[in-house]
């Protein structure tokens, strides 16, 4: 293996968020790739700064003083390759989510079919659809013309036409933004991707590379019943790049340290996520869930599909987007404590001023966690709405985000995402708890060893397997007996009830064997109950069996329900 990792041991990467810049350092430790340390500082990529190089040097000096090595000179410069392993880093990545989404439009043919994938392409970024055209629009042509004009879209995204499908309808369509885009300011036209009908690319680009940027990717909509975003959201997230480093101040100057162009983090978290579904069950999905402070970005994938979204809602800047959607009510079904309505969106409404700030009291971090479940079951619904999620049997199910990571203790963590994503079947739950997934996309293309090695560590916390028991047997009743035995030969056993979060200790780490017999008619999916041992992993809040039912349903009367969240605080004695 160490011959494969002479020429690039040491990565460093620099992820720009919208509210902390993070220094992350990968290195080979004993012939493997390993999460070393990570440092931080604010982003000023923004008013007062405007120029994203203060917040990576602030961030880089925060993670040479943690690691006691060297990344600058002594000019502030970026010391890549390395000098022999003990000063600098042989590659430099760089992810980016700062800065405010851009708009685009979106062009296709029919409504149902290539307009709405390519919305759905749309959606796959942190990006705002400002308007739609199809050759189904009611609007007159002067009326279209004045919309687009009106949405100054930076990007212009066109589908449309299966392979070997429509041609002639593709060329008039192509006709008709070249035309519109003479009425824009040359500097204001916006980049043009083509991903429709590939027998039409050459001649789509001979009629629109004359009037702005353009650029061609793979058909999104190859054949009418198939769907395929992946290759067009990375060429996506280049014109997406290109915009923001003509807008960022320094972002080029830094970017000439690396070999790659910066990446949209959502890119790099959607990359990993992909690369992990080809990993595991095939009849089962990987998901992954990034709760950042600007957007939500949310992914699933197995060996034969994936699927991503951006959502516009976030735990800082995009907290007041979030707000504006969220009724009281979506956030006190989860509160463990009776708090006023204006005690708890004051809070929020505070932090969306102060989107860095921590909760300083057991009250400000229960009103987090329950921003955190609604955040989580908003994206839930829309990746069933918008990205074809049928099945809520995941293996296994990653999370990020300082919402969560940085004051719950584990078991709030673990509730915190039973609540939200209510899972169903046997399921490994895991923290990015230094939030690195979106680097170790980055660095895939290039470099797939260190994705596979650093995910392989204790960079990530595996929380718990949990194990979703379906029942409709009364609340309080015995409805199946667990026997578990460790690797190491220890015995436990636990009677389950009806209606409860139950725990029993596998240390991170280890494994076991489950066996589950049945005291009454229960279903837990994609297993046959009690008819085989069952092989599962431990984490830190170690084996859990919840038996609360799917949906989840909480009592509508405050008195039970605060009594239903207290007792669900707390794994269940027996």
């Amino acid at each position: 293996m160490a011959t494969l990792l002479t020429d690039v041991n040491s990565v460093l990467g620099i992820e720009i968020g919208s509210v902390q810049t993070r220094a992350v350092l990968f290195d080979v430790v004993e012939e493997t790739y390993q999460f070393l340390a990570s440092g931080s500082a604010p982003t000023t990529c923004g008013e007062p700064i405007f120029d994203v190089m203060p917040g990576v040097i602030a961030a880089i000096r925060d993670l040479q003083e943690i690691t006691g090595r060297f990344f600058l000179d002594l000019n502030n410069k970026l010391i890549i390759p390395s000098h022999g392993g003990v000063e600098g880093a042989d590659r430099l990545l760089i992810t980016l989510s700062w800065g405010p989404d851009l708009d685009v439009v979106t062009f296709g043919l029919l409504n149902e079919l290539s307009l709405e994938t390519a919305n759905r392409l749309a959606r796959t970024l942190p990006l705002n659809v400002a308007d739609s055209f199809g050759i189904n629009d009611r609007r007159s042509t002067q009326t279209q013309i004045d919309a687009l004009l009106a949405a100054k879209p930076r990007i212009l995204i066109f589908a449309g036409g299966s392979d070997r499908g429509a041609t002639r309808t593709v060329g008039r369509i192509a006709n008709k933004i070249a035309s519109s885009l003479h009425l824009f300011n040359a500097e204001d036209r916006p980049k043009v991707l083509f991903c429709g009908n590939q027998g039409m690319a050459r001649r789509v680009k001979e009629i629109l590379e004359k009037e702005t940027t353009y650029a061609s990717t793979n058909n999104i909509r190859p054949e009418i019943e198939n769907e395929d975003l992946t290759q067009a959201s990375f060429d996506l997230n280049q014109l997406v790049i290109d915009e923001k480093m003509n807008s960022i101040t320094g972002l080029e100057r830094l970017a000439s340290f690396s070999n790659e162009k910066p990446q949209l983090t959502g890119i790099g978290f959607q990359r990993v996520i992909r690369f992990l579904g080809k990993q595991y069950d095939p009849m089962r999905k990987v998901l992954g869930i990034d709760l950042g402070s600007a957007h939500v970005t949310a992914a699933y994938a197995n060996h034969h599909d994936s699927q991503q979204i951006s959502l516009p809602i976030g735990t800082g800047y995009g907290l007041e987007s979030a707000l504006q959607q969220t009724r009281f009510a979506d956030l006190e079904k989860w509160l463990p404590e009776a708090l006023s309505e204006s005690q708890v969106m004051d809070y929020l409404w505070q932090k969306t001023i102060f989107p860095n700030s921590l909760p300083v009291s057991e009250t400000d971090l229960q009103i987090e966690l329950a921003l955190a479940r609604h955040l989580l079951c908003i994206t839930m619904r829309e990746l069933e709405l918008h990205a074809d999620l049928v099945s809520r049997s995941f293996e296994p199910v990653l999370v990020g985000g300082s919402i969560l990571t940085h004051a719950a203790t584990p078991w709030q963590m673990l509730t915190t995402l039973l609540d939200g994503i209510q899972p169903l079947g046997i399921t490994p739950l895991v923290i990015d708890k230094h939030g690195i997934l979106s680097l170790l996309g980055a660095a895939a293309k290039t470099n797939p060893l260190l994705p596979v090695q650093v995910l392989e560590s204790t960079a990530f916390i595996n929380l718990a397997t949990v194990i979703s028991i379906e029942s409709k047997a009364k609340q309080g009743t015995v409805i199946i007996k667990a026997r578990l035995q460790s690797a190491a030969g220890k015995v436990r056993e636990l009677n389950i009830k009806q209606g409860e979060l139950a725990s029993l200790p596998l240390a991170f780490g280890e494994t076991g064997v489950l066996m589950l017999k049945p005291e009454t008619k229960v279903n837990i999916s994609d297993i046959e109950v009690g008819k085989d041992p069952i092989k599962v992993r431990g984490g830190v809040c170690g084996l859990v069996f919840d038996t609360r039912g799917r949906p989840l349903v909480l009592p509508k009367d405050q008195v039970h329900r605060l009594a239903t969240l207290n007792r669900w605080s707390k794994p269940a004695n027996q």
